[in-house]
């Protein structure tokens, strides 16, 4: 009886990897006027079990991708029905970052530009202009250092940011792609993102590489490299500083430099699955220029996440990723949490790829209890117990039935009658304590008569 219930428990229950944040904490928006759009955000929801009630369909022109739209645009085809979907879904309690799909603006039209990410970061609140220009904002995601001589902080996840910040927290937001003109096609960018959800708890044996040059776009950040080559090594992660491109068949998980044009794929280098690589110049993400290489370069050569400025960023290191972040991902951050802690002036900077990559996360597993027939009626007691190494520490629960909060214990009783007829869904949510916490999940579809 016991092995028969294990089996039915896997068969007809979806489990999920742990790692800092969870898919029912991102907000999936589409643009329903671009087919690349639907079919890459239905490809993402797929890989990462995103609920469907956190999917909010857009609609704006396609010829506005990856290029600016006007502060109007944006408020009224993309900010004011994104918070409307979640108020009018009851989700927004636990929505933590927004990821766009393909097909939508890259920048917003300001003085000097935003990107369209930066005024998403801001709750669709201008900046001051002085402080955006010259990188002097400050995050409160950011955790140093500051300069050469500067300490880091500890690295978090963003529930625990949450916890603090309340309902003011920034809204942190990637991008899925950039498919179009110097962009990459539909199939690179669901391609990668493959690669980014089959690089969870993998613990990759690539190599980090630092390049330096006598370039000042290398320059500007090169006193961060020792510090971050010292750290990971201390995590067992590999990383070097080199003044010369990886080459020679290199596994590479990630990559920092500072150069104007690079070609990604020359040397045979592979790129493993959750790596970022980035090379801190000013048009990497200006699509409409042809000038220097942009960050969809990266994304073809097979990285998972990339980033790029969409406006002159003036070689600040305070608008790029500083050498922390894989810092941050070493220690079990997912890719976007890494990315916001270690940029301190994220107004400008289009971030692309899979924002839940995370190699670097715990292994384990939540099973379900009480829901073993897919039908369902009447009161039912379901339980959530956590299988890890590390069980001790997950001791925080939450139970979602078709996306909306439910319970916040290890047991939730469902009383079936509060539902309609038809197929519903129950996830069940562990988080582990610490102010890095690594969630586990698991999901099962009902069917209520």
């Amino acid at each position: 009886m016991q092995i028969r219930l294990i089996l039915i428990l896997f068969i007809s229950i979806l489990a999920g990897q742990a790692k800092a944040l969870g898919p029912h904490e991102v907000l999936l928006l589409v643009n329903e006027e671009s087919k690349d759009s639907i079919e890459i955000a239905n490809e993402y929801a797929k890989l990462r079990s995103i609920p469907e009630t956190n999917v909010v369909r857009l609609h704006l022109p396609v010829e506005t991708a990856l290029t600016s739209i006007t502060r109007e645009d944006f408020t009224s085809l993309i900010w004011e029905p994104a918070t409307k979907a979640m108020q009018s879904r009851g989700i927004e309690d636990h929505i933590l970052v927004w990821v766009y799909s393909t097909a939508f603006p890259t920048a917003v039209n300001f003085e000097p530009q935003l990107s369209i990410q930066g005024l998403t970061f801001l709750r669709n609140r201008l900046p001051d202009p002085d402080k955006t220009m010259k990188g002097r904002y400050i995050s409160p995601f950011f955790c140093g250092p500051d300069g050469p001589d500067g300490n880091p902080f500890s690295s978090q996840s963003f529930d625990v940011c949450r916890g603090w910040m309340g309902d003011d927290m920034p809204v942190p937001s990637m991008m899925l792609g950039c498919v179009g003109e110097r962009g990459n096609t539909s199939d690179t960018v669901q391609k990668c993102l493959r690669k980014g959800a089959g690089s969870d708890g993998t613990r990759p044996a690539g190599t980090v590489f630092f390049v330096t040059s006598d370039d000042i776009r290398s320059q500007c950040r090169a006193w961060q490299y020792p510090r971050a080559v010292r750290d990971l090594k201390a995590l067992d992660v590999n990383a070097v500083i080199t003044n010369s491109f990886p080459d020679g068949g290199q596994k590479i998980i990630g990559l920092l430099c500072g150069q104007m044009n690079v070609n990604p794929e020359e040397g045979e280098n592979i790129f493993l699955p959750g790596s970022m690589a980035e090379h801190l110049t000013s048009a990497a993400g200006i699509f409409p220029s042809s000038d220097q290489t942009k960050l969809s370069a990266w994304i073809k050569a097979g990285a998972t996440a990339s980033a790029g400025t969409v406006t002159e960023p003036y070689c600040l290191w305070t608008k790029f990723p500083a050498a922390r972040f894989y810092v941050h991902y070493a220690l079990g951050c997912t890719m976007i949490e890494s990315y916001f802690q270690s940029i301190r002036c994220p107004l400008q900077i289009l971030l692309v790829g899979d924002p839940l990559a995370s190699p670097w996360a715990p292994k384990g597993d939540v099973l379900l209890t009480g829901l073993e027939k897919d039908t369902v009626s009447g009161s039912v007691k379901v339980s959530a117990e956590v299988r890890s190494p590390q069980k001790q520490a997950y001791r925080k629960f939450m139970f979602l039935v078709d996306g909306r909060v439910s319970g916040h214990d290890r047991i939730l009783q469902l009383d079936a009658s509060t539902l309609t007829k038809g197929s519903h869904t129950v996830r069940a949510v562990a988080y582990s304590t610490g102010v890095l916490r690594s969630q586990l999940f698991c999901e099962k579809k009902i069917i209520v008569r």
